[in-house]
């Protein structure tokens, strides 16, 4: 066998929010990393995508459809049977980026639907549909973009942000690619995409230095298929790295990727099963490498004390804790690690462990343990919440915790407690 049970571990908080025993378990019946690794990547176990009721109401198109959005997905998160495809569509949320503060809830949450189908699918046809996407029309903009007024914000955020990186283009190819998109549009009443082709600029147009009638699609073909498909590629498997592995891949193992990515036809599967099995993923400085977002930590919690969404209510936490679903802060999406600490998101956190403590103890979690011995009760809480490797200082600032609570006879006070610390351990803020 060519892996271990750590690596397993490892593995399950990378493409999902965490391994419970059981999983991990599973997952070591296979003979090879190799197989491991597709067994993770299999999704056809998942379930239907649906669109719940409440997130078309028309008589509420904010708060309402938004709550029961973002419990959809949370719960969904939490228990999918292979979580990657949740994770990749939050990953593209934050890359291929609408959010609800211009955009009505319930196209937001159906373009997130058009993530998740093609979260592991083909890159070009991804963005191709995204650009297209009723909401991303009307994000960036692209509904008002015709011929005798061409806006470029679209085009601009596409090449920068969505496929080439910054420095990687051109200004004149910025105002081709705006002429390109013209045209390019939705219907009447906002619901679909609809391409008017008398607003559309028919001239000839140079793009990458290639000189003829440019259309949108066939300019995005070009991105990913064409001239910039090097740097297309390596922007992506960079950014992909960077999400599933460690920050800032050298430019060696990027340029690696990337060929990876190029010979299999731009597959983002392919792509993901490269970075998994490549040896850096596995190494010790991969291990605890990423600080989790807001939301991967949730999940993990929800998968830890096995409770909903509609139980823990986080909806009422995430605004402060400053990953909104559906609302991104901007079209760049979110950031990594320290991006996620500061003063105020520590305080957040804190407040929603304080408040999951009391419904996870209310439904039995860690019953007993507080008439266990320290470090067995330590172990309890350690294993529930998935921290395979402890440091010492954690193990011994939980084992003196159930300690003092026995010496002072509160028993009692030990399972919720135990609850709230574990979430905040540094362990269970790293994915």
């Amino acid at each position: 066998m060519d892996y271990t049970r750590s690596d397993v571990a490892h593995l399950l908080r990378r493409v999902g929010f965490g391994g419970r025993r059981s999983e991990i378990d599973a997952l070591m019946h296979q003979p090879s990393w190799a197989q491991v690794v597709e067994a993770v990547l299999d999704v056809t176990a998942n379930p239907p995508d649906t669109i719940p009721a409440a997130v078309d109401d028309t008589k509420d198109e904010y708060y309402g459809p938004w709550v029961t959005g973002v419990q959809y997905w949370l719960d969904r998160m939490a228990t999918a049977p292979t979580p990657v495809v949740e994770k990749l569509a939050l990953f593209w949320h934050g890359h291929l980026t609408s959010a609800i503060d211009k955009v009505l809830m319930r196209r937001v949450f159906r373009q997130v639907k058009t993530l998740r189908a093609g979260a592991l699918g083909n890159f070009e046809a991804l963005v191709q549909k995204v650009a297209i996407d009723p909401a991303m029309l009307e994000y960036l903009d692209n509904e008002s973009n015709i011929a005798q007024a061409p806006n470029e914000n679209f085009a601009r955020e596409l090449m920068e942000l969505f496929t080439l990186g910054n420095a990687q283009f051109a200004e004149a190819d910025v105002i081709a690619m705006a002429r390109a998109w013209t045209g390019h549009g939705r219907s009447d009443d906002g619901t679909r995409y609809q391409y008017t082709d008398a607003l559309h600029d028919h001239g000839t147009k140079t793009l990458f230095g290639i000189t003829k009638d440019w259309d949108g699609p066939a300019a995005i073909h070009e991105i990913v298929r064409g001239v910039k498909q090097p740097t297309c590629a390596r922007f992506i498997a960079a950014k992909l790295w960077s999400f599933l592995a460690a920050p800032n891949p050298p430019t060696a193992l990027a340029d690696d990727l990337a060929a990876v990515f190029m010979a299999s036809g731009m597959e983002v599967k392919a792509l993901a099963r490269a970075i998994l099995l490549r040896p850096e993923f596995r190494a010790p400085a991969s291990r605890g490498a990423l600080v989790r977002s807001p939301i991967e930590w949730i999940v993990a919690t929800m998968r830890a004390v096995g409770l909903t969404a509609a139980q823990l209510h986080p909806e009422w936490w995430i605004p402060r804790l400053g990953q909104e679903l559906y609302n991104p802060p901007n079209v760049s999406g979110w950031r990594q690690n320290a991006y996620w600490i500061s003063t105020s998101t520590m305080w957040g956190r804190g407040s929603f462990a304080g408040n999951v403590r009391w419904d996870a103890n209310g439904a039995g979690v860690f019953a007993g343990a507080g008439d266990l011995s320290p470090a067995a009760a330590t172990s309890l809480a350690l294993d529930r919440f998935g921290i395979d490797d402890p440091s010492a200082a954690t193990r011994q600032h939980l084992e003196h915790y159930v300690a003092g609570e026995q010496t002072a006879d509160r028993r009692w006070a030990v399972p919720p407690g135990l609850v709230t610390l574990t979430m905040l351990t540094p362990e269970f803020q790293l994915a």
